[in-house]
């Protein structure tokens, strides 16, 4: 439904034109008009008219919120503007309070006493209109409507999907860690089969609830080593897709990651080979360590209908736990801009190097971790 994608306009100005122009098409008066100039006291009346069939003013106060914290309109704000607006000559027959702030029980209930406070006093009468009152009035008007649509490139018009590879908003990864335990088991007997490693490890088991892979270092020459692959690092991408009607121009993605994250790099490989580059190479996705943030800059600056940019790729290493993070996507462009909030779970995978001792007497802790440490393969 349109009224569900309609955004806020993104400043007061906006929101004062839009006003003026819907309720002027309300009460079919083309004469509504903006109440003196910016830095003029105003007497709590931004747009006045004379509706037809009515020979008294109405008055309307906008009041642009933020749409991203969900401020509201407060009881002191509303009774400073109605304050105000009782100053207003010739004096109003209504007040009409309009708000981008979302609708709240509590400050209807408060609206709605000061209107019958008012009419008790012959005052004007009091009435509040949040984002999602406007919307409906927006649907029921079809010249503003029309208007709206055309000219603000509101979501029905310019619209994008953030999202990981696969059009997926939350993606579960898994990690590889390594860490080093000390199993001390008693001398056995005779048969040497009578105690073993996983019998001990099944009687003891992980404190870290994961069942961990068992190996046995294995050390490689690095003379020998031509690649190495640090397996700590999960890799992702991030797509953006245009699912509006018109282009998306002059756009980047600026990205922020929160969480358990101790690092953000392009590649999860060394290499004792050199890499040659092209030099007409330039890359789209650029990270910054020092604090897990990015940005993504396509190489052709306009994004048609149905078309999808993709990053580079990316490599995130996560505290050695099970953890969230969180990839907030920020688009801008030239007259739009979207944001978005991705999930990562990660869910690592622990692999231990066992070193086992025995002892004639095993100590109560017979299994000891060590530190957690980066998983790193090799590749000739």
């Amino acid at each position: 439904m349109l009224s569900r994608s309609l955004r806020r306009p993104e400043n007061w100005q906006d929101f004062e034109t839009l006003c003026k122009k819907l309720w002027g098409e309300i009460w079919n008066c083309p004469e509504i008009k903006k109440n003196g100039r910016s830095g003029q006291a105003q007497n709590g009346v931004d747009l006045y008219g004379t509706p037809s069939s009515e020979h008294q003013y109405y008055g309307i106060q906008c009041k642009g919120k933020d749409e991203y914290t969900n401020k509201q309109f407060t009881e002191s704000e509303i009774l400073k503007e109605i304050k105000l607006a009782k100053n207003f000559k010739p004096a109003l027959k209504k007040l009409y309070l309009a708000t981008t702030a979302i609708k709240d029980v509590g400050i209807e209930e408060f609206v709605r006493e000061c209107d019958l406070e008012n009419r008790s006093l012959g005052l004007f009468e009091v009435h509040l209109y949040c984002w999602e009152d406007i919307v409906d009035l927006i649907d029921e008007n079809r010249q503003t409507h029309d208007w709206y649509v055309k000219n603000q490139g509101f979501k029905q018009n310019k619209q994008v999907k953030l999202s990981f590879q696969d059009g997926i908003s939350e993606l579960t990864l898994r990690p590889k860690f390594k860490q080093k335990r000390t199993v001390y088991f008693k001398t056995p007997p005779s048969n040497p089969l009578a105690v073993s490693i996983p019998d001990l490890l099944r009687k003891y088991p992980d404190p870290s609830g994961h069942l961990g892979a068992c190996t046995n270092a294995r050390i490689i020459s690095a003379s020998f080593t031509r690649k190495e692959i640090n397996q700590s690092y999960v890799c992702f991408e991030i797509m953006v897709r245009n699912i509006g009607v018109n282009p998306i121009e002059e756009y980047k993605v600026l990205l922020e990651f929160v969480g358990n994250v101790t690092d953000i790099a392009k590649s999860n490989t060394t290499s004792r080979l050199p890499i040659l580059l092209s030099k007409r190479y330039t890359p789209t996705t650029y990270l910054f360590a020092e604090d897990f943030t990015g940005k993504l800059i396509p190489r052709t600056n306009i994004l048609v209908g149905d078309d999808i940019f993709r990053s580079e790729d990316i490599y995130l290493k996560p505290d050695p736990e099970e953890t969230q993070i969180l990839v907030k996507c920020k688009l801008i462009s030239k007259d739009f801009k979207f944001e978005e909030t991705l999930t990562l779970k990660l869910d690592p995978e622990i692999i231990y190097q066992n070193k086992e001792i025995t002892v004639d007497e095993v100590p109560e802790n017979s299994i000891e971790y060590g530190e957690f440490e980066e998983y790193i393969e090799t590749e000739d």
